[in-house]
Parts: structure tokens; C-alpha cells; sequence
């Protein structure tokens, strides 16, 4: 177990901070937007690629948000932030499949 604050390493390809994503950010950012602080947010995106209960914060939301939610500011002042290479949703490769 890491101590800190874990973010994902690397964007995963369909995360919905990648340019070419079809999603509607915005609209997914108001879901956790601080509706006392404008710019700022409750919480963070946790990364789909990620275990559900691993609370391991998106590659993207973290470049784009790092400074706009409490715990961000923390974990980098307190310099708790910790990178991580996790994927829940990787077909693991079993032996002697090899072609």
C-alpha cells in the first residue's frame, strides 16, 4: 500500500480528458464542481482504468485540475502526491498463449 495521494501515470486511451474524446466535459465536470468556489471542485475524477475502491485520481484531471480541488493542493504541498500504473481492465496475458 502507497501512502499519498495516487494518480495514474499515463492518460488511458479513452480518458475523457484526451483531445479527441466525444464526451461532454464540461457537463461531467459540473457533477463534482464546487458550487460555492466557481473553478473549483469538490472532489476529483478517479480513473475508470482503476480498481472502483482504489481512489486513484485521472491522469488528465490531474494535469488539467491539479491546483482547482483541496485535496490536490495538500498532497503537493504536504508532497504527498504519488504516481501510479494501474489497469484494472488489462486482459492479462496467460502463459504459453503466445503466438
Amino acid at each position: 500500500m502507497s501512502l499519498g495521494f495516487l494518480i495514474q501515470r499515463r492518460m488511458c486511451q479513452p480518458c475523457i480528458y484526451r483531445k479527441d474524446s466525444p464526451l461532454d466535459v464540461q457537463r461531467l465536470e459540473a457533477q463534482i464542481a464546487d458550487p460555492h468556489m466557481p473553478g473549483f471542485f469538490r472532489g476529483y475524477r478517479a480513473c475508470h482504468h482503476a480498481t472502483e475502491t482504489s481512489g486513484i485520481c485521472c491522469a488528465g484531471f490531474w494535469r488539467r485540475h491539479r491546483n482547482h480541488f483541496t485535496l490536490g493542493q495538500l498532497a503537493q504541498r504536504l508532497g504527498l502526491v504519488r504516481y501510479v500504473t494501474v489497469d484494472a481492465l488489462a486482459v492479462p496475458m496467460r502463459r504459453g498463449n503466445a503466438c
